[in-house]
């Protein structure tokens, strides 16, 4: 089974595959190798946080090439948690590849909520400075209509995250 899991910064992708790899399950996070930052030329950048919505407008998150596929290959069973930063409306990111998956889910939780987690976590630089965060409201604005249109399972973030994994793990 392919599960896609998408979702903005600060809804708990990371925590989800740190949680789910200790239950020896096959989760991944496309922050860990598989996607990047790339410019309009395709050329890989490094993030810029002080960049703002200009950069923003300018740069993509995508996929690596080839990396998904090897993915893929390798695991009959997989979990891969990402956001769609940027890439919407740009070429191999993350919602172009959700055909490949069985399920696809997005982790949905309320800004309040994103606000909070963004300005505390220590594993992450993204969401710490006020540009950042009210970005991140359009982003999630954007996310909120694509997630509805395409008809995919909304999970609420704010559920204890034993019982998402549960959603995301179940077999239908």
């Amino acid at each position: 089974m392919r599960v896609l899991v998408i979702g903005v910064a600060g809804t708990g992708k990371s925590y989800l595959v740190e949680k789910m790899k200790r239950s020896k399950l096959n989760a991944v996070d496309a922050d860990d190798g598989l996607a990047t930052f790339v410019d309009k030329a395709g050329k890989e950048v490094e993030y810029d946080p002080d960049g703002g919505a200009k950069w923003w407008r300018s740069h993509y998150y995508v996929l690596k090439p080839g990396k998904l596929e090897q993915l893929l290959r390798r695991s009959k069973t997989v979990y891969l948690f990402g956001d769609v930063g940027g890439q919407l409306g740009h070429k191999n990111g993350l919602l172009d590849v959700a055909y490949l998956f069985d399920r696809v889910y997005y982790l949905r939780a309320p800004m309040r909520l994103i606000e909070e987690r963004l300005v505390s976590r220590t594993n992450n630089p993204f969401g710490k400075n006020e540009k950042e965060r009210k970005g991140m409201a359009k982003h999630k604005d954007k996310l909120d209509r694509i997630a509805r249109q395409r008809k995919f399972k909304v999970v609420d973030a704010t559920l204890p995250v034993e019982r998402i994994i549960e959603i995301l793990t179940e077999r239908h």
